[in-house]
């Protein structure tokens, strides 16, 4: 017992000789996506590598690496000057100045920011090195494979505050996602399914949404309303029911957001450039006041347990006045629990649906959708739209 303790008092003093430490968001696993099954290729998104100090240590960052590796061979490696890990976090840093650190706490999946990951206050670098309590991040890195990864590793080259060279590394698993939940449409009848996780996705390099996808309902030419797009009305979608996808709990709801449809067209007298300025601010200016109401507007989120397996979905810009369930009730698969509408940032009318591994769907990582009642209507290289079976 003896010199197993002394044995793990050594790799603690190694630990904390090395100046600085290398931490991954989702730390825990990442989740490999088939992009096209028929062909075997895969993507991949990394979502934050943070570089951090102590609050008694310097470190002086020369590169980054990243390596993907299966059965224990390095398959891919991509690697990254300084100049890029400086650059994006002072670019966080401003980002964080005018307001905006919501952004950078969902791009880490940490309500209070940098100090609830590390558990102490810590601030963004100016420069390469780091001064005590001080971190370097890179963020949002795609990888499109033709091999299965099982995992990542990141590795810094740099000097300590003595200047001495120091290699540090740390690593994630990567891994198909297979959930024992079994999920069905949260929509009923023929609906465009879209914004699936490719890298075109608005969705896909955020940690919370990664995954998310957005029904619209359509006509039999492929419109997704008739009429002046001003008047919610006038979308096919819009009123319509949204059902759990599964049994379970309630556990987090928005219901009382109304949505002013004007402030995201173009206004008389106003250049396209101008209403572009306009809406941007528009919404920053809700982010910074209300992030979930800004960004989902009226939200239902369920939890769901299977085999020892937990996960949440979520149901965002549901119609003002439609919501009719409340936190602790239960549902079952199918139960009405909501109708289509476009509060939150929404112009168009649309269903946002997500599955996480935790009740805030906007701080906790996504995970990958499979619903066992929906059958492609195109195969082979883009398998992506998708409509209910209703045979």
């Amino acid at each position: 017992m003896r010199h197993k303790l002394i044995i793990i008092a050594l790799a603690l003093m190694s630990q904390i000789a090395l100046g600085a430490e290398i931490t991954i968001v989702p730390g825990d696993t990442l989740y490999l996506n088939a992009t096209n099954p028929g062909k075997n290729y895969a993507d991949l998104v990394m979502h934050s590598v943070l570089i951090s100090t102590a609050a008694d240590e310097t470190f002086t960052v020369h590169d980054l690496q990243i390596d993907l590796s299966s059965d224990g061979q390095d398959v891919l490696s991509k690697s990254f000057p300084i100049e890029r890990l400086v650059g994006e976090t002072q670019g966080l840093g401003e980002m964080v100045a005018g307001g905006m650190g919501v952004f950078l706490s969902a791009q880490i999946l940490s309500e209070d920011g940098l100090d609830g990951l590390f558990g102490r206050k810590m601030s963004l670098a100016g420069s390469a090195t780091l001064g005590p309590n001080e971190v370097l991040m890179l963020t949002r890195q795609h990888f499109s494979l033709d091999f299965a990864p099982d995992e990542l590793r990141v590795t810094i080259h740099g000097a300590d505050a003595a200047g001495a060279a120091k290699e540090i590394s740390g690593s994630v698993p990567v891994e198909v996602h297979n959930s024992p939940i079994t999920y069905e449409s949260p929509v009923s009848g023929s609906w465009l399914m879209t914004s699936l996780p490719s890298i075109q996705s608005h969705h896909r390099l955020n940690p919370s949404t990664e995954f998310a996808v957005d029904f619209f309902k359509t006509n039999g030419a492929g419109d997704i309303h008739d009429g002046d797009d001003l008047d919610a009305e006038n979308f096919f979608g819009y009123g319509s029911d949204v059902l759990a996808a599964s049994d379970g709990e309630i556990v987090f709801v928005i219901a009382d957001v109304e949505q002013a449809r004007s402030n995201f067209f173009v206004k008389a007298g106003e250049s396209e450039e101008e209403a572009g300025a306009r809406i941007g601010q528009y919404n920053m200016r809700r982010y910074a006041a209300d992030f979930a109401r800004a960004a989902a507007g009226n939200l239902i989120t369920i939890k769901h347990e299977v085999g020892g397996v937990t996960e949440y979905s979520s149901y965002g810009h549901l119609k003002a006045g439609s919501v009719k369930v409340a936190v602790g009730e239960t549902v079952k698969r199918g139960q009405v629990i909501a109708e289509v509408g476009d509060t939150g940032d929404s112009a168009a009318v649309h269903l946002h649906f997500q599955i996480n591994t935790g009740a805030n769907a906007f701080m906790s990582k996504s995970v990958p959708i499979m619903f066992s009642d929906l059958q492609p209507t195109l195969g082979g290289v883009d398998p992506g739209h998708f409509v209910r079976n209703v045979n």
